[in-house]
């Protein structure tokens, strides 16, 4: 009996020692999925940069017609309380109005990303607004994000917020729950009521409903005509097992990049290769056009993510080189560190990159690799031209947080990949401002009486060069204005919060 009661008593121990264990597991691990998504950096202080909505004069600008096609010169605008109220050359101005004096100056619409991730680095929103973008469209959102977005429209410094659901997929129980905990994929196999679902996500205040690639098909159909029974939005991938003609009959509205064509065909392909690179682009030609009337036929707008695609094959040739490239000081270090190698997350530097080849790939097998990705961007182009011809509503869009898309300075990188794609600096500059607000159904993305007062003064013109949207002077979001001092200010603090 006393052997009987000493063994109990072991067993109690070990078992109380693996609870420990397993809980102890437990918070390192989600301690690094946290890091990993940005949560480990502190939030800067915002409070010194917070700007109330006044009464303003900007005088002597030259202002970006309500076209988006010429610059109309020694123009006033007067703003009240976050309204353009009026432009012209002959308007009086308020003795009570705060002038800003744009002598020399271009100003054009607050800038749009289209498709950006936050995660959890709400010092990103200064990131945005430095870089004179005014709204953002979370596309994997979360509670936190909503809360952010209340606070922006009380007036925290930071871009108006366009929030998405999270993703939704479809996977099984355990996945599910690994999923939802790591990577904030939300499984629509295990939810059983969908009318609830997304009668709950819509009182919760999201915008959008976005489904991603392994959602099936039988789920893509449930979830998308209820979101549209229900009057919310639904964007994303195109799931996997969804065919082309398929798509065209569906309730997906908006799709997230223009890669997501390009992988559609490459499954109609049959899988292109390194060593049939020529065959894929002919297909792709060939394929281009019916898309793209397709699109056009049904209002179906898509998300560029041009310079995202063009930026893999560098990081697969050599990441150092890539990040050399960009503003890596600015992205969150939680995010840019990642976890392990061995973990696939978002992970930026040399040893993490999800882009990156490995450390034993065969050196004989890099110029191949090199045709496919290089062909992969090739596609992407072709198929934005198409775009382009048949008047696809293409809205500019970077993946933010994604590698080498730093939040607030991809836009740049993004207008200049759509320039040098084929489109004119003024179209491009129209893809993030006007019809990307049109499409959204917002009062921004033109200078005009009526509209919200967001707008980007800068020293030189975009309609010459296009990389002219980066020699910001100063933002006005909201109504609120942020002085070249005050925008540089916040990129200061941002990098000292990530240096800590």
């Amino acid at each position: 009996m006393m052997k009987f009661n000493s063994l109990k008593k072991v067993m109690l121990f070990i078992l109380i020692a693996l609870i420990i264990i397993c809980a102890f597991s437990f918070i390192l691990i989600n301690q690094q999925i946290e890091r990993a998504w940005g949560a480990s950096v502190p939030p800067v202080e915002v409070v010194p940069f917070e700007r109330r909505q006044g009464q303003y004069a900007i005088v002597n600008a030259s202002v970006l017609d309500s076209l988006g096609e010429q610059m109309l010169f020694n123009q006033t605008l007067l703003i009240n309380n976050g309204i353009i109220e009026a432009v012209g050359n002959d308007i009086a101005i308020p003795e009570e109005a705060e002038q800003i004096d744009a002598s020399g100056m271009f100003l054009i619409p607050g800038l749009i990303d289209a498709h950006v991730h936050l995660w959890q680095s709400p010092n990103d929103l200064l990131l945005y607004l430095a870089n004179g973008v005014t709204h953002i469209r979370e596309l994997n959102g979360s509670e936190e994000h909503l809360q952010w977005r209340q606070q922006i429209s009380q007036g925290r410094p930071g871009p108006d917020l366009f929030v998405a659901s999270r993703r939704h997929n479809s996977t099984g129980l355990f996945e599910q729950l690994f999923h939802k905990w790591a990577a904030k994929v939300e499984s629509v196999t295990v939810i059983t009521d969908m009318k609830t679902h997304v009668g709950e996500l819509k009182a919760a205040g999201y915008d959008a409903i976005k489904v991603y690639t392994e959602l099936s098909n039988d789920n893509f159909s449930t979830l998308t005509n209820e979101a549209s029974h229900q009057g919310i939005p639904i964007l994303g991938h195109i799931p996997r097992g969804l065919k082309l003609n398929e798509l065209w009959s569906s309730n997906l509205k908006e799709i997230a990049h223009i890669e997501e064509f390009v992988k559609a065909l490459d499954r109609e392909f049959g899988g292109y290769t390194r060593d049939n690179t020529d065959d894929f682009i002919e297909f792709v030609c060939l394929r281009a056009a019916e898309i793209a009337r397709n699109l056009a036929a049904r209002d179906m707008a898509v998300v560029s993510t041009l310079a995202l695609i063009e930026g893999i094959p560098k990081q697969k040739l050599n990441v150092q080189k890539a990040l050399d490239q960009v503003a890596l000081e600015y992205v969150n270090r939680g995010i840019a560190e990642s976890v392990h190698p061995s973990v696939k997350m978002m992970g930026w530097h040399s040893d993490v990159n999800i882009y990156r080849l490995p450390d034993d790939y065969p050196q004989d097998r890099v110029a191949g690799n090199q045709r496919y990705w290089l062909a992969y961007a090739e596609a992407n182009r072709i198929l934005l031209s198409e775009m382009r011809e048949y008047q696809v509503k293409v809205l500019a869009g970077t993946d933010a947080n994604v590698p080498i898309m730093v939040p607030g300075f991809s836009i740049h990188d993004e207008l200049k990949a759509l320039v040098k794609a084929g489109y004119s600096p003024a179209a491009a500059l129209r893809s993030a401002t006007t019809e990307t607000a049109q499409w959204m159904d917002l009062k921004t993305g033109k200078i005009a009486p009526g509209y919200e007062a967001d707008l980007v003064m800068l020293s030189g013109n975009p309609l010459h060069d296009i990389s002219n949207t980066q020699t910001t002077q100063g933002v006005m979001s909201n109504g609120r204005w942020y002085s070249k001092y005050s925008l540089a200010q916040m990129l200061v603090a941002v990098q000292e919060a990530n240096g800590s």
